[in-house]
């Protein structure tokens, strides 16, 4: 199992936990870009009871477009988006690719949400692509 820590950029918020992934996507959708500020947001879904988090993320919660309840948890001092929860993957926490210190994990799978992906952003064919997100 790989060993999983990172912190936001003030370093206020950190976490850490010895988890498998259980898949890592990069979100074409319309709210990983504004939530992110970037063309698409990558991500990796782990077992939420794993990773210990110190500090106190601030909450913004919203309906995505499915109907799911949706989580983004980031740092109230840095802005820093760290992680994420979905109502439709229960016990399951998101992490954003771009807090963790192991960068050598970053190994996505698949693009998710490539109906709503910015015209410009160039996909890896390598990669499974969905329209949106896969069941």
């Amino acid at each position: 199992m790989p060993k999983l820590s990172g912190k936001c950029l003030c370093g206020n918020i950190k976490f850490n936990g010895d988890t498998e992934i259980k898949l890592m996507a990069n979100c074409h959708c319309s709210d990983c870009r504004a939530a992110t500020g970037a063309a698409y947001g990558t991500l990796l879904f782990v077992d939420e009871d794993a990773i210990q988090v110190t500090g106190s993320p601030k909450v913004f919660n919203h309906k995505a477009e499915s109907g799911a309840s949706m989580e983004k948890l980031f740092c109230p001092d840095c802005g820093s988006q760290l992680f994420g929860r979905n109502s439709n993957r229960p016990k399951t926490l998101s992490i954003r690719a771009g807090v963790l210190d192991q960068d050598s994990l970053v190994k996505p799978s698949v693009n998710v949400f490539l109906d709503s992906k910015i015209d410009s952003t160039p996909i890896d064919p390598d990669l499974k692509g969905f329209p949106k997100m896969p069941g």
